[in-house]
């Protein structure tokens, strides 16, 4: 039984991961291609970057600690 409480919280951790990644990689990517625009053009969207990536931590946190996991 304890083996399988195990893999199924690994599962989920890594899950949980998976759509951190994704959260952050698909606007680092707009981001990566957006690069022939200047500073000024950039600026909301790593605003915007860094809300999502501070929202999405903060998820992850709350749900790791949900399921009784290291955050």
């Amino acid at each position: 039984m304890s083996n399988t409480v195990e893999h199924t919280e690994a599962k989920t951790a890594s899950r949980a991961k998976r759509l951190a990644f994704g959260a952050v990689a698909v606007p680092a990517l707009m981001i990566g291609l957006a690069l022939p625009a200047n500073a000024a053009e950039l600026t909301p969207i790593a605003e915007a970057l860094d809300a999502t990536v501070a929202d999405t931590l903060s998820s992850v946190g709350a749900a790791l600690d949900a399921l009784g996991l290291a955050a």
